[in-house]
């Protein structure tokens, strides 16, 4: 009789040390596939690059400073980079900063990662949603994009899962490919939007077309 307790208990016990290594196997499998396929959303940074249209940096510097906001842009960028001069972020905000006030869309976006990273100025997300909003109003996809992330994480503005799926499908549509991969996940992940398998794989395709 002791014989059959002892015989049943141990039976449990495999029983239940089975049950937690098929349970651990379960787990780490979905975590690994999870980890192979799952996207995450990602921010874009500095990369309009400039035009010199054949010209050298005292020209485009004199240009620069007869107010054209398109070589403001640029010689800014040139500070950025430290494309012949050297690498300068407090003049790059400063040349961005004019043709921002201009309304040119490109230094505003700019203008907004420099505050975004707190390069060249003291980091500041509310100006960066500032000015990343502007831009974003006169159809500048790279700025929809990145007002969306901010919109994704909080930063800046409220999060707002519906604003950040608004400026990144303007973004998208526009042809963006980070916007459109960033689109796929929130669909992916019913994330401010009805998930949606089918709108994933196909804002995925889209993005992975233009960067394979």
């Amino acid at each position: 009789m002791n014989y059959l307790k002892v015989f049943g208990i141990l039976m449990i016990i495999l029983l239940c040390i089975a049950m937690i290594i098929a349970g651990a196997f379960t787990i780490f499998t979905t975590v690994t596939n999870e980890n192979d396929t799952n996207y995450t959303l990602s921010e874009q940074g500095e990369r309009d690059p400039y035009i010199l249209l054949e010209s050298d940096e005292n020209d485009i510097r004199t240009l620069a400073e007869r107010g054209y906001a398109w070589a403001q842009t640029d010689l800014g960028f040139m500070y950025y980079v430290g494309e012949e001069v050297p690498l300068n972020y407090e003049q790059t905000v400063y040349w961005y900063r004019l043709a921002a006030a201009q309304g040119y869309a490109r230094a505003q976006a700019n203008l907004g990662f420099m505050y975004r990273n707190g390069l060249g100025v003291t980091q500041d997300y509310e100006q960066a949603v500032h000015w990343y909003r502007l831009a974003a109003e006169q159809d500048n996809e790279w700025a929809q994009a990145n007002l969306g992330f901010m919109y994704y994480i909080g930063q800046g503005v409220p999060q707002n899962y519906e604003q950040a799926v608004y400026w990144t499908r303007s973004a998208a549509e526009l042809g963006d490919a980070i916007a459109q991969h960033n689109l796929g996940y929130l669909y992916e992940h019913g994330i401010g939007v009805t998930q949606s398998y089918e709108q994933a794989e196909y804002w995925y395709n889209l993005s992975n077309s233009q960067t394979n």
